[in-house]
């Protein structure tokens, strides 16, 4: 078996960016992702066993229904090396659990996006994003804590939580779009068109306060501020969970019903609202390059390589009381012919169907297989591009 090393120039190493678009539906108390509705399968009426709005991180549990056949779980055993789950404290660890008991987790694990209306003292997220506003203040006076805008530790916020399984390495700049609808009218659209953050009302054309900023976008953490308390229509609705107090429609209302405990009268359920942005994914990618020079590579350890018809035999010399067998095997010929008899000139080819990665100590990494085998003759020079995402 012939191998080659690559060289310098037959290996790249890139970075591939992907932005996959991420769409949430919110309507009645319930977040929809991408339109995506639960599968029901053999065993459960739920296939992935999470709530509409929701990814399962590992998609454990597939199909299984907890009562008949229960649910897999992660388990650790107290012991010498101390390991634990992140949701266990040291002190809980330590005082709560004895050396042999196990402790238990719970599958699945999911994720989905989190609304909160922040109109009070107690707003400890927003406070814990402070140094993170300031430093993307930069891009735009919105992002300061405390400016001529406003101050967000006083100020209400609509605060939107988007776990970074959505989005990858970042939210992709000037895709984010927010809709606001009450019964089924479009009455306030956002987008960062600037590219820097700052989430302004486009739409619908000619609204109150169009073209006004009504918050910010943290690209990279995951995070919608949005501050607009002006009246999008004159409609008085149960956003806050309290007949006695409804209120106009407001980016400060956006959202209702994501994941946020809310649960208004009859009026609430004329809202919805669609939040849509690109992801950007980067993943890592290994292009190689095998050669198969011209004049080599043309022998074949495949049994159909050799001629085996009758007249090849191996030849068989005697030598007095000592014999030694001769084999000598003639190469099939595979050259097409226009015609039956006589057949084409003799050519060496072969086909080419599998290529075998190794490392430096000949250890077998990977086997790239060609859809479709490719003909090599002695004068033939190829070059195959194998790409693997890493």
């Amino acid at each position: 078996m012939s191998t080659y090393e690559f060289e310098e120039n037959d290996i790249i190493f890139n970075i591939m960016r992907t932005h996959p678009n991420c769409e949430f539906f919110i309507y009645s108390g319930s977040a929809y992702f991408n339109n995506n509705q639960n599968i029901s399968g053999a065993f459960s009426d739920n296939v992935l066993g999470v709530s509409n709005g929701y990814i399962s991180l590992y998609e454990l549990n597939v199909d299984r229904n907890s009562s008949d056949t229960g649910l897999i779980y992660p388990f650790i055993t107290k012991d010498g090396s101390r390991s634990t789950f992140s949701t266990i404290s040291t002190s809980n660890f330590n005082t709560q659990f004895n050396y042999g008991d196990t402790l238990t987790g719970s599958y699945p694990l999911s994720a989905s996006i989190t609304r909160e209306y922040l109109n009070t003292s107690t707003r400890t997220h927003v406070i814990a994003l402070r140094n993170t506003l300031n430093y993307h203040s930069r891009l735009s006076p919105h992002y300061q804590f405390s400016s001529s805008f406003g101050d967000k530790e006083t100020q209400v916020v609509n605060l939107i939580s988007i776990p970074s399984i959505f989005y990858g390495s970042s939210i992709d700049k000037g895709t984010v779009n927010l809709k606001f609808y009450v019964t089924g009218t479009l009455i306030g659209q956002l987008k960062d068109e600037n590219k820097n953050g700052e989430l302004i009302q486009v739409g619908p054309d000619g609204s109150t306060n169009s073209g006004s900023v009504a918050g910010v976008v943290l690209y990279d953490e995951g995070f919608v501020f949005l501050t607009g308390s002006w009246a999008l229509d004159s409609n008085s609705i149960d956003y806050l969970s309290d007949p006695t107090d409804l209120q106009n429609s407001s980016w400060l209302f956006y959202g209702v019903g994501a994941n946020d405990g809310a649960n208004g009268d009859s009026t609430y359920l004329s809202a919805s609202y669609i939040m849509s942005f690109n992801g950007t994914e980067k993943i890592p990618t290994l292009t190689m390059f095998a050669r198969a020079p011209k004049g080599e590579l043309n022998f074949s350890n495949n049994p159909t390589y050799i001629d085996h018809d009758s007249s090849n035999r191996p030849t068989t010399i005697s030598t007095s009381s000592n014999s030694y067998q001769q084999q000598e095997h003639t190469i099939k010929n595979t050259i097409s012919s226009s015609y039956p008899d006589p057949n084409a000139p003799f050519k060496k080819q072969v086909f080419i169907t599998k290529i075998a990665i190794y490392d430096k100590d000949r250890t077998l990494l990977g086997i790239a297989s060609l859809a479709t085998p490719v003909k090599k003759a002695e004068d033939d020079d190829y070059t195959f591009k194998l790409k693997l995402d890493l």
